[in-house]
């Protein structure tokens, strides 16, 4: 996997799609808080898109991390079991300001 690089705001950002023909053989995620000022709170997880739309409760979802506060400027790294198949899953990312619930704005790094 040569890697992949986003950067994502509040709510929900799928990194890797379904059936999109990006391996899910991952060995690092980096998670950057660049917001600014704040901590920001994430979940990342997996999800089996089974109901018809990606915000349906009916979706199951097997969390890597949950509701985690990064603070600024700092970055979290993920680097054991995380690997998954991705003609199954989509990774996903959600997140929110932690202190009010505003805009948060994180950066990606997947290798």
């Amino acid at each position: 996997m040569a890697g992949i690089y986003k950067n994502v705001a509040t709510g929900t950002t799928t990194l890797i799609t379904k059936k999109g023909g990006v391996s899910g053989n991952i060995k690092k995620i980096l998670i950057a808080n660049v917001d600014g000022h704040q901590a920001d709170n994430v979940c990342v997880f997996l999800e089996d898109e089974t109901a018809s739309t990606s915000t349906d409760a009916g979706n199951v979802k097997y969390h890597f991390i949950k509701d985690v506060d990064i603070p600024y400027a700092s970055t979290l790294v993920l680097e054991d079991c995380l690997s998954f198949d991705s003609k199954l899953y989509h990774l996903r990312i959600t997140t929110q300001n932690a202190s009010d619930g505003g805009a948060a704005n994180l950066t990606i790094i997947i290798k």
